[in-house]
């Protein structure tokens, strides 16, 4: 038995770095085009819902390991489907998440908010995501090197706060080429607000998308 114990314990140990050294790959990859201007969003017809819901799903069983409480909502949306590189954007949000869960210490909150800001036009909408936690914070003349590459905070811990230092860079990146950029509001202690606010082209309610519950 305590053959077995130690297999499985060291074939969790292996599963976990491959996942690790798999994420840093990617990222670099990622960067790597965005910095040589290969970098292109492929656009699609989706339910802003379901990208919140399956962001739901990928990151409650973290904030369930660390108790944290997470609230997620969305408000004034007058089109639920648009068009948008969806698997980009559930990147971005994916490492903001993360950045936040990594952050924010056991018993802590955070929360996702979705909001569609007032039409002026037809054919697009302003739709402004916003991730704030509860987390150590940042200060202020540490915040614009975050979204610099293989780079944290300077009161972050590395040996404690494993990652690639290109999470936070290529969301902004991600951010600008979708016409848009994040703002940071933070202070030590009092947690962090990651918010971009990109426009996205509307789909028509008939068309076929994801519920619209």
């Amino acid at each position: 038995l305590d053959d077995k114990d130690q297999v499985q314990n060291c074939l969790k140990k292996i599963t976990l770095s491959s996942k690790h050294l798999l994420g840093l790959i990617n990222d670099v990859l990622d960067m790597s085009k965005i910095e040589s201007g290969k970098m292109t969003l492929s656009v699609e017809l989706v339910s802003l819902r379901e990208v919140l819901d399956s962001i739901v799903s990928i990151v409650q069983p973290q904030m369930h390991m660390k108790n944290q409480q997470f609230n997620v909502s969305i408000h004034d949306i007058a089109t639920e489907n648009v068009y948008c590189d969806s698997v980009r954007i559930n990147q971005v949000l994916l490492n903001l998440l993360g950045n936040s869960v990594k952050f924010t210490p056991t018993g802590g909150m955070i929360s996702i908010r979705l909001l569609e800001k007032p039409q002026t036009s037809a054919k697009y909408g302003n739709f402004v995501l916003s991730i704030r936690d509860t987390g150590i914070g940042i200060a202020k003349e540490e915040q614009e090197r975050v979204f610099r590459s293989f780079e944290q905070a300077s009161g972050t811990n590395p040996s404690k706060q494993q990652g690639t230092g290109l999470g936070l860079s290529i969301s902004s990146r991600l951010v600008q080429l979708m016409g848009s950029s994040i703002q940071l509001d933070s202070a030590p202690g009092e947690g962090s607000t990651f918010r971009f606010s990109i426009p996205l082209a509307l789909g028509r309610p008939e068309e076929p998308g994801a519920s619209t519950e």
